[in-house]
């Protein structure tokens, strides 16, 4: 007699009216889940990896752009996106602002403003400029811009932040029962002499009454960004409608993410300004030492013109003292106290990863001047 074939046998168990037996259900899900535990993790990986390149080459082409518009014109696009939210009064005169919502990285809580790395990675404060800095900002082409007002964390009554944000954000702002929460993008102009406008900083700022500097040391992205005002290359600035970017510049990272965040566009990170640096030396005498750094907000041993670092991978734990490094670890020094050439600007994308790429994930910056990172 002729031996039945494996497909002999299928092609008649499938034209049966038996069907497959409760065991072999069970042999063929083990082996899919099996299957699927071996390919999914470097499915994930690819994915992830994708996004990375994607992001990477998107950041070069905005330099790329860059470059060309200084090429053209010499200045910097207008119209770009002021990370903050006008809470109340009039630009010029009287206005107060905020940093938008940071993601407590719950979508069931709904979206926030900020995605929490690129918080994390700032560590941005209000900053309100002064005559100098207005002057010099519009000089150099950014004479517009449209304030992110992207109001979607108060709560019912449109006073206060939803209890989630009190430890996420220091903005000690009191905010008006009539403010307008709806998602809008202001277009203001950056008022000749300062007054009532402000913008976000890395690390510190001016809050209009004295200097607010994060005092946190770990974590944080590139210490080179301190005291460095970021803006966003949204839909309206000039990159767009002139023709060199043919849409507004969003993060496919941060679109995956749009559960909890609303801002997905890259930003541009100005080179310190030269008015700033200037009103660094809070004594007007010529030097910028311990009593200005604790003006400041940092201790008086720490030294700005060369603030210590350590990048890690993981962070090495507390009292690391970087003149040990017992880890190896890459360490630099940085002069956050000297304004920058016009050229010295960066890119990060909307989760704080700059352009080109660190071989590090994190820094962790000697702030208070004591040799650790704590």
């Amino acid at each position: 007699m002729k031996k039945e074939t494996l497909k002999e046998k299928l092609q008649k168990k499938f034209k049966s009216d038996e069907g497959f037996t409760l065991l072999e259900i069970l042999v063929v899900l083990v082996i899919m889940g099996f299957l699927i535990a071996m390919v999914a993790p470097r499915l994930a990986g690819i994915s992830g990896s994708a996004v990375d390149t994607v992001c990477d080459s998107n950041q070069s082409r905005m330099v790329t752009m860059m470059s060309a518009w200084f090429e053209q014109t010499n200045r910097f696009p207008s119209k770009m996106t002021n990370l903050v939210e006008q809470v109340d009064g009039v630009v010029g005169t009287d206005a107060t602002f905020q940093i938008p919502s940071v993601s407590d990285d719950d979508p069931e809580n709904g979206p926030e403003t900020l995605a929490s790395e690129f918080m994390s990675r700032n560590h941005f404060r209000i900053h309100y400029l002064d005559e100098d800095e207005a002057a010099e900002l519009r000089n150099m082409g950014i004479v517009k811009l449209l304030n992110l007002n992207a109001y979607d964390a108060y709560n019912d009554a449109g006073d206060d932040f939803k209890e989630d944000y009190t430890d996420l954000i220091n903005n000690n702002v009191a905010l008006a029962a009539t403010v307008t929460k709806a998602p809008t993008m202001d277009e203001v102009t950056v008022p000749t002499d300062g007054a009532g406008f402000a913008v976000a900083m890395v690390g510190m700022g001016y809050d209009d009454t004295a200097w607010d500097t994060h005092d946190d040391e770990q974590d944080w992205g590139e210490p080179d960004w301190f005291g460095r005002i970021v803006l966003g290359f949204g839909p309206e600035n000039t990159l767009v409608t002139s023709g060199l970017v043919a849409n507004a510049a969003h993060c496919p990272g941060g679109i995956q993410n749009s559960d909890n965040v609303t801002y997905n566009d890259y930003n541009l990170v100005l080179p310190r300004l030269e008015a700033t640096a200037a009103r660094f030396d809070t004594n007007d005498d010529g030097v910028i030492d311990g009593t200005d750094a604790s003006t400041l907000g940092f201790a008086a041993a720490t030294d700005l013109a060369a603030l210590a670092a350590v990048a890690y991978d993981e962070y090495p734990g507390d009292g690391y003292v970087i003149g040990d490094n017992d880890n190896d670890l890459k360490v630099r020094t940085f002069d956050i106290a000297s304004a920058q050439e016009r050229w010295q600007y960066a890119t990060q994308c909307p989760e704080g990863h700059m352009f080109p790429a660190d071989d590090e994930e994190f820094w962790g910056i000697d702030i208070n001047g004591d040799g650790n990172i704590n």
